[in-house]
């Protein structure tokens, strides 16, 4: 039911107006008699539109007013009327909801016509800054032609620097301005016929000569003697609508053809259900033509993949409009698991977001890609790795690859330099005529295999190599190119002309080496091949008669000297180690070595090798730092953290004067970071932490460690001693921090921190534990009111583990059978009678007693034994009931009220259970009332009037608890087959002081009697509230002046007291 529909009879003024811009969405019949407009006059229009208000600024006054309080309450106004007569009145509006959307209940309150109603007064200031502030234009013009005034927003709009510039130019006349001859005459002719001109479409004139689509309201301003003074109105510029409706019709043709022709699935989702998927969609999960439509997208998605689904469904719902790319596995009709490729779009359909897109099936697409990786990777990690060098050549001799092996043993650095500076593989050859007789034998015999020949390398060299080739042919067997592998057999060469060659020979070797090679006598080098010259930065020769120690940098010489000492000792010293080395230009270069002894010419010397691994150590480094820091910030991560976090504990510890040795920790966490993700995107979440760490480190990097620890959570660890006053101080100086907001893409953003401090203790035996003290601290903090700062106490850590130890005894309750039903009367008003009970749940908990409801219903929602515990209160209760009607068959009217969760109620079971249990105790029906709260149609609208449909028909009563506190839609409400109401107690607490709260007790009065329903009041304490409830139309209460929760026995007593009992 419409909230309007509930006083269609009512002699009350009532109309509804959407919220959002206090356009009317329903009135009433009182509301035509009364203002003698009809219906159709005002749906779809504002009230100044339509001209209720005399006072232009009463529009302005009411919205200031809602956006203060929330609700206006009595209002003296003024009404014009449609004959033009005014009427006072008193006018109370409330926010509402209606379908789902945010509207205005207003009431209106008729006064006798020659009752005083003193008004606001203008607010010309408030008038004229929503004037000028106003995104559309607004003008009052002669009806001659020619701005009286126009607003900021007109003259952009018109191409104008100021209203000035425009009011200057176009003070006489306007009709020039529209685009098409006699529009002007058209409007002007009607606005002074006494017509309106209401979301015209006009072309109009920039200042510029550019034309541009407006929609124009406006209406003629008369006198008092009818006399027509100025014409008022607004344009708002809609070329972009105009045009998008163009290429809208344009384009819905093609867009038709595309969808149907598609060969990708083109899919409509809204709210989890399927609206629209083309054929190609139903071809691919296995479904016939209609067969998707209207079916649940979840059942389709395989099980190991709906969280992610859920989730993405629930960013959409909450109103995200990011594109959503994403691969998913679905289950085809036949059960076959396919995986399928997405992309969905944010859409509004029928006034509700929904996502569309397209879903392909990428399953064979995904195994043959996988094939493909996995056949390169193992090629790449072959030919990358191969220790023989590998290439690919063109029939003319063009290098098409090589691997690195390849271009080392012809002397270059990497693949890209030899292609760089060989042009063919004619260069190569030391022989340039040997290359046409290889290309002719491997063309005629298809391959050739350890073919040993010399070739050139970068600089001139020459190397012999053992090459083979393999011609490769396309499918019609005509050749395409060339593959083929190298061995570097030069060093197989110079060892068997070692054997017979001179030591200069060696040298020679030696000297192209690509791992440095020396000799040394004590500690000078007498002897330096060109690749460790080279590796150092030194001409060849230079380093010969230097001292090793002015080659090596200073932190290895130690190393070193004991290395040289153990030797000299006669002490076994490893012959391979690492060490640093110093290039020319002062950077390190990391190497490995390998050295021992060698006699020449009698006396001892040191030969080895060295082999630069820089690049292997800088890559090692990278490994730690990336291991040790957060990748978006940069900033230290929790891992390192919690290391010198323990070092920091560990040096307290081990201090000997623990009382000056302290330490704190800071937990910093972002208060609203959600609301940043959610609105400007993910992408702006991550800037603004990267943000957030920047300031952190420039006001706190000189004497804190600072790190992310997780999400939008910081912890910081301040240098050295820290005690109590230098941690607050710190906590300061961080939330200052946070007072200049954040430039995230040009968006100006503000945010804050909630801390958690703990000053170190020797009872801390790790890291987690101060960290745990921490977070208590921090969510202490926005507890408080958030953007501050709370330092941890023991008490807070007593607190958790007290809370710890109740939701143990809670889970244990069931068990042990420690939960009993307490009944509170319900009385009928009028009589005193006592007409029914509602049960309630108490815990006799073994060493704290009667526990109330507040004690544990928190702890009962959080683990979700709410329900089992609802359950069980349900059965007790039917138990409880049966057996009093047998004992005593004169109770027979006696109704018993039990409260269910909003889980229990969507719950499959519980119909079958109601019927279960009046058919196991012998009940009728109506003697069971079941309450819920608004609550329940948090879960969704169809599901909960689908229970409470079905609990109605089987003849129990229902009832909705905690009238008036919730935020449920009273369409929804009102619509569902509820039999009663229960105020909240909130209403009747200070009734009897409180003007606002009697007139919401009064309207629930009269809304719950033009419903038909019946009315409990909860909470009465006092006889006056009572009879005040009583004057107004309640029918029942309960509460404190009549009795408190009663054991079965003593309530029992109570009943049989009683002279009558009323169902």
């Amino acid at each position: 039911m419409r909230l309007v529909d509930a006083f269609a009879s009512s002699e009350s003024v009532v109309a509804v107006m959407r919220a959002a811009d206090g356009v009317f969405l329903a009135v009433n019949d009182a509301f035509e008699r009364s203002t003698g407009y009809r219906r159709e006059q005002v749906t779809g229009k504002l009230p100044v539109e339509v001209g209720l208000w005399p006072e232009p600024d009463f529009r302005a006054r009411l919205w200031s007013l809602l956006r203060a309080d929330r609700r206006i309450s009595g209002l003296p106004m003024r009404l014009a009327r449609a004959d033009g007569s005014i009427v006072p009145g008193r006018l109370s509006v409330e926010f509402a909801e209606q379908d789902g959307e945010p509207v205005l209940f207003c009431l209106l309150s008729l006064l006798p016509e020659d009752t005083l109603v003193e008004g606001p007064g203008p607010d010309n200031a408030l008038y004229r800054s929503l004037y000028l502030a106003a995104s559309e234009g607004i003008y009052r013009s002669l009806p001659e032609g020619g701005f009286l005034d126009v607003n900021p927003a007109m003259a952009r709009l018109l191409g104008y620097d100021s209203p000035r510039q425009l009011l200057d130019e176009l003070s006489r006349a306007t009709d020039h301005l529209y685009a098409d001859p006699g529009q002007a005459e058209a409007f002007r002719r009607q606005l002074l016929a006494g017509g309106r001109i209401e979301r015209q479409r006009a072309r109009v004139y920039r200042r510029d000569g550019r034309i541009i689509w407006v929609s124009e309201n406006a209406r003629a301003i008369r006198d008092a003697g009818g006399a027509v003074r100025f014409f008022e109105g607004s344009l708002v510029d809609i070329t972009s609508q105009v045009e998008a409706e163009q290429a809208l019709r344009q384009s819905q043709a093609l867009y038709q053809v595309l969808v149907e022709n598609s060969r990708d699935g083109v899919f409509l989702i809204q709210r989890g259900r399927i609206v629209f998927a083309n054929a190609a969609m139903e071809r691919i999960l296995g479904f016939g033509p209609g067969e998707l439509q209207g079916g649940e997208y979840m059942s389709l998605v395989d099980p190991a993949d709906r969280d992610a689904q859920a989730g993405r469904r629930a960013e959409r719902e909450a109103g995200s409009r990011t594109a959503q790319v994403y691969e998913i596995h679905l289950r085809r009709k036949s059960g076959e698991r396919i995986l399928c490729e997405v992309r969905a779009d944010a859409v509004e359909y029928q006034g509700d977001i929904a996502s569309t897109g397209t879903l392909r099936d990428v399953t064979e697409d995904r195994r043959r890609q996988r094939a493909i990786a996995e056949a390169e990777r193992r090629y790449r990690e072959l030919f990358e790795s191969s220790p023989a060098g590998l290439f690919r050549t063109s029939l003319d001799g063009r290098i098409m690859e090589v691997n690195p092996v390849m271009a080392r043993i012809l002397g270059y650095d990497d693949p890209a330099q030899l292609k760089a500076q060989v042009p063919d593989m004619s260069a190569v050859y030391v022989d340039p005529g040997e290359r046409a007789g290889l290309v002719e034998r491997a063309v005629r015999d298809g391959a050739f295999s350890h073919h040993e020949t010399r070739v050139r390398t970068r600089g001139g060299g020459q190397k012999w190599v053992s090459a083979s080739v393999l011609l490769i042919r396309d499918e019609a067997g005509n050749p395409m190119h060339f593959t083929g592998s190298v061995l570097d057999i030069d060093e197989r060469h110079a060892m068997q002309q070692a054997l017979q060659r001179s030591e200069s020979k060696y040298r020679t070797l030696v000297e192209h080496s690509q791992v440095g090679v020396f000799i040394m006598r004590e500690d000078v080098y007498t002897y330096a091949n060109q690749a460790l010259s080279a590796m150092l930065g030194y001409e060849d020769g230079a380093l010969e008669g230097r001292n090793y120690r002015e080659i090596m940098a200073p932190e290895s010489v130690a190393q070193s000297e004991l290395r040289d000492r153990q030797r000299r000792e006669g002490q076994a010293v490893a012959p391979d180690f690492e060490t640093s080395l110093l290039h020319r230009d002062g950077r390190r270069v990391h190497v490995r070595v390998s050295i021992g002894p060698v006699l020449l010419d009698g006396v001892e010397h040191l030969t080895g090798t060295v082999l630069d691994i820089t690049r292997q150590r800088e890559a090692e480094q990278r490994l730690r730092f990336h291991a040790t820091h957060d990748p978006l910030t940069g900033l230290p991560n929790r891992m390192l953290f919690n290391q010198r976090l323990a070092e920091a504990m560990l040096q307290v510890s081990q201090s000997s004067d623990r009382r000056r040795r302290r330490y704190a920790v800071l937990f910093l966490d972002l208060d609203g970071f959600k609301w940043v993700n959610d609105s400007l995107g993910h992408g702006a979440g991550d800037r603004l932490l990267c943000e957030i760490a920047r300031r952190l480190e420039d006001g706190l990097l000189k004497d804190v460690l600072i790190a992310r620890y997780g999400g939008d959570e910081f912890t910081l660890l301040p240098d050295g001693d820290c005690d109590h006053d230098r941690a607050v101080d710190i906590a300061r100086r961080v939330l200052r921090l946070f007072e200049q907001p954040f430039d995230i893409g040009g968006q100006q953003v503000f945010s804050a921190a909630s801390l958690g401090i703990v000053i170190g203790r020797s009872e801390y035996a790790s890291p987690d534990q101060v960290l745990r003290d921490a977070d208590t601290a921090m969510y202490r903090a926005k507890a408080a009111g958030k953007s501050g700062f709370v330092i941890f106490d023991e008490g807070m850590h007593q607190e958790a583990l007290a809370r710890l130890q109740l939701e143990t005894d809670f889970r244990l309750a069931f068990e042990r059978a420690e939960f009993r039903l307490h009944y509170q009367p319900i009385i009928e008003l009028a009589s005193g009678r006592l007409v029914g009970a509602e049960a309630l749940v108490r815990w006799r908990h073994p060493t704290r007693g009667l526990l109330p409801p507040a004690e544990f219903l928190g702890i009962a929602e959080e683990t979700g034994l709410i329900v089992e515990m609802d359950a069980w209160a349900l059965r007790e209760a039917c138990r409880q009931l049966g057996e009093w009607r047998r004992r005593y068959p004169e109770l027979g009217g006696l109704s018993m009220n039990v409260n269910v969760d909003e889980r229990q109620m969507v719950s499959p079971e519980i119909v079958e259970e109601v019927f279960r249990l009046i058919q196991e105790h012998q009940l009728p029906p109506a003697s069971l009332r079941l309450e819920v709260t608004e609550t329940a149609f948090r879960a969704g609208r169809g599901q909960a009037e689908e229970r409470l449909l079905s609990l109605k028909a089987l003849g129990v009563g229902l009832v909705v608890d905690d009238f008036g506190t919730g935020y449920s839609s009273l369409e929804s409400f009102a619509a569902s087959p509820f039999d009663a109401l229960k105020m909240d107690q909130v209403f009747i607490r200070d009734i009897e002081t409180n003007r606002r709260h009697r007139a919401i007790v009064r309207t629930i009065t009269a809304f719950a009697d033009e419903l038909g329903l019946a009315l409990t009041a909860e909470g009465i304490e006092t006889e006056g509230q009572r009879a005040l409830l009583e004057s107004v139309g309640c029918q029942f209460g309960q509460g404190y002046l009549f009795s408190r929760a009663l054991p079965p026995e003593q309530f029992e007593q109570k009943l049989l007291a009683s002279a009558r009992i009323v169902g």
